[in-house]
């Protein structure tokens, strides 16, 4: 089962911006606060997000939503808050 997942840049989101910018299937939102990266599946964002974190220094908090019932299935929706570092 595919469980949702947002991914909330916050920072200096320049440097994350061309990773962005390649994803395909995914809907991103610019805000005053930062870029919400929505994902259909909490997997696809896992694995965008360990490659980001590769790249560039940044603390994650996570989180879990009840997302309600599909198929007699719970389904949940996960939000990963990535707060990029500055660089000293």
């Amino acid at each position: 089962m595919k469980h949702p997942a947002l991914l909330q840049f916050r920072g200096n989101t320049s440097k994350v911006k061309k990773h962005i910018n390649k994803l395909r299937g995914v809907e991103i939102e610019e805000n005053r606060y930062g870029i919400d990266v929505y994902f259909e599946d909490v997997n696809d964002a896992r694995a965008f997000l360990s490659k980001i974190k590769k790249v560039i220094k940044a603390d994650v908090k996570s989180s879990t939503k009840y997302a309600g019932l599909r198929k007699g299935r719970v389904r949940w929706f996960f939000t990963y808050s990535v707060r990029i570092r500055d660089e000293d």
